[in-house]
């Protein structure tokens, strides 16, 4: 606990960088939009957390630990991808198509002798759009910070991706300082850190035995995407393996490679390590219905055989991205190499997305969990399938997702002769389970269901009431409006009455 607060507070006072550039984003955005009206501020909270422990996790946004960034009116109650609302919260900090946890991971990458301090300087200048550039102490001191929390560690970037393709949807607040002061907020994002299990130790190694340099020791993850060592220079000599690739494909700790310096001319065959031609990618990746696929999408880099960068495409002919599925994508880079990975299609939630602190009920039987990832052993209680005018209601008071990325209601049990009542707890979001309380849409004909009938009122916060309608009597409706987070119908006449599906129901 003490190293996680000294991590919160140096990283506060790195500001210049993770704050200011990467996740305080209030300036700049601000600058963005400043033609856009109406524009509102969209609050989001960043976690680095530990997969082994869930309470190793680290808030590293800014004010209030809030990413804050200002968006134009047509975002708000729009349902997209975390990483869509991210990118244009953040699209005046970074280059296009990059992000947050791609600065994390760069740091990460560099704490695991994946790059060396210098590539890792060129590397977040790179994807920073403004504010540079960073300094090759600033990335040691924040990958020391970083390591006091989570040592021996990695970004889990398949992990994190597939956090980022989660579709979100704003909620409306009330500004104030425990939320900088945002208009809206978005779920909490998380950065998954992985603890390593592999380790390679590079040797070189002089034609006499002695060292040629000290050794390299590269760590991380199996199923890590695979990383190109490249050999030191050594004055008079050359390596017979210039680049070393790393597969973290071998849970061991003693995976050791040796890389032999020989003096030039003496090779008796020309080394094919003078080549630096390469692909590396991620294994697999995972995208929702209808997005795009780019070598970005697995984390594709190739280098010619100068070493220099070159382009990757992407050939997905094997693959169709409009429907769900599992699917063969073929990389290609321009020095002629290849490579075959797997591109998983999800489709999109098939939720129905209630707005907090609305309230919903449930139509077949469900459970209540303690946690979002549903096991039975954390049940907390069972409801069973009821007729309408009985159904649980709960009022929504978060959002969550489970492991494998469904999406979840944070619940309270508000049946209120019941001895649920108060319960918390997590429920499934399927709209063929949880459905929202009152009607959305606009109908002909209601008919009253509540065995007290239903009054009829002046006003649309139901006051002033006219008229008493008893069970079983059917209503023509002209219109439906919406009231804080209820709905109400119009009568003909311009008066009112609910729209709760517990004791009302449409007629066709």
């Amino acid at each position: 606990m003490h190293n996680r607060r000294i991590f919160k507070r140096i990283l506060l006072s790195l500001c210049t960088i993770i704050v200011v550039f990467a996740l305080g984003l209030v300036t700049n955005s601000k600058k963005a939009v400043a033609e856009t009206t109406p524009f509102y501020y969209f609050g989001m909270k960043v976690f680095m957390e530990s997969e082994e422990d869930s309470l190793n996790k680290v808030n590293i946004g800014g004010g209030a630990g809030f990413i804050k960034g200002q968006l134009d009116g047509s975002y708000v109650n729009k349902s997209d991808t975390a990483n869509n609302f991210l990118h244009e919260m953040m699209k005046s900090q970074y280059q296009e198509h990059k992000n947050a946890y791609d600065e994390i991971n760069i740091i990460f990458d560099y704490s695991n002798n994946i790059i060396l301090a210098p590539e890792a300087t060129t590397r977040l200048n790179d994807i920073l759009a403004e504010g540079g550039p960073v300094s090759t102490s600033f990335v040691e001191d924040t990958a020391n910070n970083f390591l006091s929390t989570f040592p021996n560690s990695s970004v889990d970037m398949e992990k994190t991706r597939a956090e980022a393709q989660k579709i979100v949807t704003p909620w409306k607040v009330t500004a104030s300082a425990e939320n900088a002061n945002s208009d809206y907020l978005l779920p909490d994002f998380i950065v998954y850190i992985k603890k390593n299990n592999y380790k390679m130790t590079i040797k070189y190694v002089l034609p006499d035995g002695s060292k040629a340099a000290s050794d390299t020791v590269i760590t991380g993850y199996e199923g890590k995407a695979s990383a190109d060592i490249e050999s030191p220079a050594v004055e008079g000599y050359v390596p017979d393996k210039k680049i070393v690739t790393v597969g973290f494909d071998n849970q061991k700790e003693d995976n050791v490679t040796t890389v032999h310096y020989v003096k030039p001319g003496s090779q008796t065959t020309s080394p094919s390590s003078t080549d630096s031609a390469s692909l590396t990618a991620d294994k697999q990746a995972t995208i929702t219905v209808g997005q795009k696929v780019t070598a970005e999408t697995f984390n594709a880099h190739a280098t010619d055989s100068a070493g220099s960068t070159i382009p990757v495409s992407v050939d997905t002919s094997q693959a169709d991205l409009s429907k769900p599925g599992t699917y063969d994508v073929i990389l290609k880079a321009d020095n002629g190499k290849t490579m075959t990975v797997t591109l998983n299609v999800k489709a999109l939630e098939t939720a129905t997305i209630a707005p907090k602190r609305s309230a919903v009920f449930g139509l077949k039987t469900f459970y209540l969990y303690q946690n979002p990832t549903f096991k039975k052993s954390q049940r907390i209680v069972k409801y069973a399938k009821a007729k309408r005018t009985q159904r649980p209601m709960f009022v929504v008071t978060g959002y969550a997702h489970s492991k494998a990325g469904l999406l979840r209601y944070q619940v309270k049990d508000v049946n209120h002769n019941s001895k649920t009542a108060g319960k918390t707890g997590y429920v499934t979001a399927k709209k063929d389970f949880i459905a929202p309380v009152y009607y959305q849409k606009v109908a002909k004909q209601i008919k009253v269901l509540s065995k007290s009938g239903i009054n009829v009122y002046k006003n649309m916060d139901l006051t002033n009431q006219t008229k008493h309608v008893k069970q079983g009597k059917t209503l023509t409706i002209t219109g439906i409006k919406r009231h804080n987070l209820t709905t109400r119908f119009i009568l003909s006449n311009g008066q009112y009455v609910t729209a709760n599906k517990k004791l009302v129901m449409t007629v066709k």
